[in-house]
């Protein structure tokens, strides 16, 4: 019989990752192959791949928009490299390019090999940015909760602002949460790092975003923040890369990755950012906050930087664009000034709410493939994921994507409107529901406002659709 094998993996590991392997899955099944697809997501590596699995396999299809681990075991098999996205809307389409996909290990030759090989390596940056934004958001999300709930539960109004009392559980909550912030710098540079050159590359960027992050050590009046863990873990990520060119005796080299280019690496790092990058890093850092936070309160400019927040959640839902508006987010939580992170929170449930309510305002206009993706939808815009709403996408573009994207700016620009905040870097009701908003009510009228805007633009389209078919 015949056999294919995968891996599929995307940068928050939930979502993409199992709906592209779902569909590669059926797709496969339907034209008569046997298919295992190990998924690298949130929960860690499910149905991994055996030694036999590969051997028996006729291709490998990787389906993933951030660096997989354990490539090397495809060494001398077709491997098509695509992203969780192309899975999802086309896999009958993947399927047949496979069978022409390039030889892993070995030189490009043909066009459609060369044609392979441009697609994998494409966006690599991007690529790398995603694999440390993956693995840092559980870190801020587990400490933005903690912070939430000691507030919430153990805080006390004073002229100050809330206050915990100390050697109380609160304290003590509010205090691993603050370790979950602090965690973020070094986990976001270190696995920018890891994707670039491998394990050897941790050491030197996460200390190195450790110390650009220490104002006593660069003699600054602020850290760097993520912007300075991006560029360290870039950094420490390519240098490392150039340690491993070198030509090193074969005695020399297996101290190399755990003492030689750890050393080096921690050294040159932290040299470059006390006597060069650290200061200009610093201030930039501090410049953007302020930017941030003077937008924030003004109210005509809150409005507009809500409607571009919003629409960038939507644009594709868990994809490079939305990640840069959680990252905006993230950093107004950090500074102290969370109203950004208030918006993005409204923006990400609006999607996939809004196409499952859809589905049963008028399920006339929908088939029934789209009937049953509809309460999954609802599910997932619940607890804020976005890519809830990609099914529907991929199946009518035209309609879903202009609906998704003014309803997320809508939710988004109201929330600035309303002031809302968010302590933690997650989104839709379940963070309200949770006390990480400081107005649920107004929270849920933002994420309604948006909801409602994309049902009835989705119903008028679908409508249009119908009369033009009829």
């Amino acid at each position: 019989m015949k056999k294919f094998v995968g891996i599929t993996k995307c940068p928050v590991g939930i979502a993409h990752t199992y709906m592209a392997a779902e569909k590669l899955q059926k797709a496969g099944e339907a034209q008569g192959y046997e298919v295992k697809i190990e998924t690298q997501g949130a929960s860690g590596v499910e149905d991994e791949l055996s030694a036999q699995d590969v051997a028996d396999a006729d291709f490998v299809i990787i389906a993933a928009d951030v660096a997989v681990d354990g490539e090397e075991r495809f060494n001398g098999k077709q491997v098509l490299y695509a992203k969780t996205a192309d899975a999802i809307k086309d896999a009958n389409a993947l399927i047949e390019r496979a069978l022409t996909a390039g030889i892993y290990g070995q030189k490009q030759t043909t066009v459609a090999q060369s044609d392979q090989q441009e697609s994998h390596e494409q966006s690599p940056i991007i690529k790398q940015l995603l694999n440390g934004v993956s693995h840092m958001i559980p870190f801020v999300v587990v400490g933005g909760l903690f912070i939430a709930l000691s507030i919430a539960i153990g805080g006390h109004p004073t002229k100050a602002g809330m206050v915990i009392p100390p050697n109380t559980i609160w304290s003590s909550m509010n205090q691993i949460g603050a370790i979950g912030f602090t965690l973020m710098i070094p986990i976001l540079a270190g696995y920018i790092a890891y994707a670039i050159s491998g394990r050897a590359a941790l050491a030197p960027a996460m200390i190195g975003a450790m110390v650009a992050n220490n104002t006593d050590i660069l003699g600054t009046k602020a850290g760097t923040g993520f912007i300075g863990a991006i560029i360290v873990g870039f950094a420490a990520g390519y240098l490392v890369k150039w340690f491993n060119s070198w030509p090193v005796p074969k005695d020399l080299r297996p101290v190399m990755p755990i003492f030689v280019i750890p050393l080096l690496g921690v050294g040159i790092i932290s040299a470059v950012l006390i006597l060069v990058l650290g200061a200009p890093i610093s201030w930039l850092m501090t410049a953007l906050q302020d930017m941030l936070t003077a937008l924030s309160k003004n109210p005509e400019t809150s409005i507009v930087l809500g409607l571009v927040i919003g629409a960038m959640v939507a644009v594709d839902m868990g994809g490079p664009v939305n990640k840069v508006a959680f990252l905006f987010g993230v950093a107004s939580i950090t500074a102290g000034h969370p109203q950004i992170m208030g918006a993005v929170a409204c923006a990400v449930a609006v999607p996939p709410l809004a196409l499952g309510v859809a589905t049963f305002v008028r399920r006339d206009l929908y088939t029934e493939e789209e009937k049953s993706a509809g309460i999954p939808a609802i599910l997932m815009g619940l607890i804020g994921i976005t890519e809830g709403a990609i099914p529907f996408a991929t199946a009518n573009p035209k309609q879903v994507f202009p609906s998704i994207i003014a309803s997320s700016a809508v939710a988004s620009a109201v929330g600035m409107i309303f002031k809302i905040t968010d302590a933690v870097p997650h989104g839709g009701p379940i963070v309200g529901v949770l006390g990480a908003t400081n107005n649920i009510g107004l929270f849920f009228i933002s994420i309604l406002s948006g909801v409602a805007v994309a049902v009835a633009l989705l119903t008028i389209f679908k409508v249009r659709k119908a009369r033009k078919t009829a």
